[in-house]
């Protein structure tokens, strides 16, 4: 998934610029720098965009019927997957990050909204909710930044 795209320089362009440039070769220390700065960037770009699939990862049990499943983690933001089991409450919570919620599978009631298959809440931060609960169970996709 790409998150910029460049400026397109016009064809006819190019190739005036391409044929006006004389050959040079660079010399070893500008090879050895092009060399680190292409592979830091090789490095990034592993970074900036990867996949987790669904036999990967490993579920962990936090709580009586409630799992959860790490996506993505570094200090800023928080990606994962919670899973909870029939009849289960998280009880009064508040948010020390803005969190978004997707209901992946099953019904939950957040704060007294019964919210099912494909909704969205959103949480921002210094907010808090006062109890999450779900009767059938649920498996939930959330983020917090």
């Amino acid at each position: 998934m790409t998150t910029h795209k460049p400026a397109s320089l016009d064809f006819d362009l190019f190739i005036e610029l391409f044929e006006a440039t004389p050959d040079l070769a660079p010399t070893d220390a500008t090879k050895g720098q092009i060399k680190t700065r292409l592979m830091q960037r090789v490095a990034q770009s592993r970074d900036a965009q990867f996949f987790v699939f669904a036999e990967q990862g490993q579920w962990k049990s936090i709580n009586q019927g409630i799992q959860i499943k790490i996506l993505k983690s570094d200090p800023q933001a928080k990606s994962f997957l919670l899973k909870l089991a029939q009849n289960t409450t998280i009880p009064y919570h508040d948010h020390q990050k803005n969190e978004e919620t997707f209901v992946i599978d099953g019904e939950v009631w957040l704060d007294g909204i019964h919210c099912k298959n494909g909704d969205y809440h959103f949480a921002g931060v210094g907010t808090f909710h006062k109890e999450i609960r779900t009767d059938g169970g649920c498996t939930l996709l959330i983020k917090t930044y």
